[in-house]
């Protein structure tokens, strides 16, 4: 569009000039393409067209700049992460050791870490997925930086035994069943000793009984004799 239209004259219209374009008929001017800033990892992708946006995309090694326009800007990938090239975040290497193998070949800023096909190690378990976190902090230079949190894995603990602790074990189970031994011991000659005293005091009772009984069986013949006697005398 060139001019509105007033009182007295209709909306004069006019194709786009280089470097617009106009996607939808409305009675808006025509935008400005996008401008791919190949110095910030930006290509062309599509050229700019009087209907349609000019497409811009990073290249390999390069993230887009969300500040900008998708694909006109981007940020060289951090430590730790790679890009293969479009208007995605980088993403980070694998980690070999994770998965129990080992690294044929580091990660770099375009190519993810290469790994062996075969398991030399145990896995070590990754409870949580690494994340990007991008922050802007150069101001005076109008340029950002991101920050990347390289992945995590948890180590599984592994319990170690001590040796002190195993000898302060055995010596503490054997101290016990030492004082378990001496108890018992304890405890049958407790019930020893009281045996033999019983035993003591059932052979003191029996010579008494029989002396009494001794005695008892002596005392009848002698009084029938006397009684013998005194009829005898008495019968004279």
């Amino acid at each position: 569009m060139r001019s509105r239209c007033t009182a007295r004259t209709d909306t004069v219209c006019a194709p786009c000039q280089d470097e617009y374009f106009s996607s939808e008929h409305n009675h808006s001017f025509c935008k400005s393409c996008t401008i791919c800033n190949t110095r910030k990892g930006s290509v062309e992708v599509k050229k700019c067209e009087k209907t349609s946006d000019r497409v811009c995309m990073c290249v390999a090694g390069y993230m887009p700049d969300i500040r900008y326009t998708l694909g006109s800007a981007c940020l060289p990938c951090p430590e730790g992460s790679y890009s293969t090239g479009g208007n995605e975040n980088c993403q980070p290497w694998t980690n070999c050791s994770v998965l129990g193998k080992n690294t044929l070949r580091p990660g770099t800023k375009t190519y993810d870490a290469v790994c062996s096909n075969h398991v030399t190690q145990p896995a070590v378990s990754q409870s949580a997925t690494p994340a990007l976190n991008l922050s802007t902090t150069d101001h005076k230079n109008n340029t950002s930086t991101a920050v990347f949190s390289p992945p995590r894995p948890s180590v599984v603990p592994s319990i170690c035994l001590d040796k002190n602790s195993l000898t302060e074990t055995n010596w503490g189970s054997l101290s016990l069943i030492l004082i378990c031994l001496i108890l018992l011991m304890v405890s049958g000659m407790s019930i020893l000793l009281l045996i033999i005293q019983a035993a003591k005091k059932e052979t003191k009772k029996r010579p008494y009984r029989n002396n009494h009984q001794g005695e008892r069986s002596c005392r009848k013949p002698i009084q029938e004799e006397h009684i013998d006697s005194n009829s005898s005398l008495i019968k004279s």
